[in-house]
């Protein structure tokens, strides 16, 4: 039982230190690329949002 462990852990440990492939980096900055246009995206519908209650046309 104790053997298993210890292969789970050095195995753990190597992913850990392990360097992200350039794909997996390339896919990572994308993601976030995404993500961060989505946040801008929700942000702006919010604010039109908010300006329809008031009573204001939107801004184009």
């Amino acid at each position: 039982m104790t053997r298993g462990r210890s292969r789970r852990r050095t195995a753990a440990a190597r992913e850990r230190r392990r360097t992200p492939s350039f794909r997996e980096m390339r896919a990572r900055l994308r993601t976030e690329k995404a993500e961060a246009k989505l946040l801008e995206t929700e942000t702006k519908i919010h604010q039109e949002a908010a300006r329809m209650r008031m009573g204001l046309r939107p801004r184009r």
